[in-house]
């Protein structure tokens, strides 16, 4: 009798820390960035790699940004951020200043990953476009597309000067 008394208390106990736990978890969003070192690539030179902003018309020059120092106008492309499950890159499109767009130009690929990029990108690119940053919730079940396509959006961003 004693022992499943102290079975049913050990169960409750072990029940109660869970719902604890994931009560806690639930309440605060890990950022994509969280626990990424800086994203920004600084060349090393003329032949230095990274993202090249791709002008949306030769007319597009530098438009002040709501908070930010100045920014250009037009296309900018992301670094290809390697996962565990493939590439992904994006493209980040600057009008007046704000983010209009995030275009997904390279994604994981194959069975499980495309289903799951299928969902999780338009949530990203809607988050995304509602901060006006990379510093965007991860999608939950989709990590490794959240955070790569985090920071391959903050190298775009970067590179377009915001």
């Amino acid at each position: 009798m004693r022992r499943i008394t102290a079975g049913l208390a050990a169960t409750t106990v072990g029940v109660a820390l869970l719902i604890g736990v994931k009560a806690n978890s639930a309440s605060t969003p890990r950022s994509a960035l969280a626990g990424v070192g800086s994203t920004r690539q600084v060349p090393q030179g003329p032949a230095a790699a990274g993202p090249q902003p791709v002008p949306s018309s030769p007319a597009s020059g530098r438009t002040p940004a709501v908070g930010q120092g100045a920014a250009a106008d037009g296309s900018f492309q992301g670094s290809v951020i390697d996962t565990r499950y493939g590439p992904v890159q994006v493209e980040a499109l600057v009008k007046g200043g704000r983010l209009s767009n995030v275009v997904v130009l390279q994604q994981t690929d194959g069975g499980r990953s495309s289903q799951i990029d299928s969902y999780a990108l338009p949530l990203l690119t809607a988050e995304a476009l509602k901060a006006q940053s990379a510093n965007i919730d991860v999608v939950s079940g989709a990590t490794y597309t959240s955070t790569g396509y985090a920071q391959s959006l903050q190298a775009a961003l970067d590179a377009a000067g915001r």
